[in-house]
């Protein structure tokens, strides 16, 4: 998936959002340029970056779920919107930061 941090903050923008912290971001966005990831892999990174470090104000979780419904329809792929949701709420709750458990429940949503 091609997305700048600028992208990334103009999309949270639109959730009423502003950037407090872009290092996590930034590392994230690092690992979308590693060609031994997968697609679901650097989607985990960008998840954990959004969603667990909060580098927003507000929209974590509504910039979460717009950059996956992005990356489905980029890859041809469908998405469970409720099954996303729940995930996407998990993750957030729960502080998950192990890219696999992400890149699997992800998997399980985005098929």
């Amino acid at each position: 998936m091609e997305i700048s941090k600028e992208d990334l903050i103009r999309i949270n923008m639109g959730f009423d959002g502003n950037l407090r912290s872009d290092s996590s971001l930034d590392y994230a966005l690092a690992m979308q340029k590693n060609n031994k990831l997968g697609d679901y892999k650097k989607l985990a990174f960008l998840l954990r970056a959004i969603l667990v470090d909060h580098p927003f104000s507000d929209g974590n979780k509504r910039t979460a779920m717009f950059l996956c419904l992005n990356f489905a329809e980029e890859n041809g792929k469908q998405a469970d919107r409720d099954l996303l949701v729940q995930q996407i709420i998990s993750i957030a709750k729960n502080n998950l930061t192990q890219i696999r458990n992400i890149e699997w429940r992800m998997k399980s949503c985005i098929k």
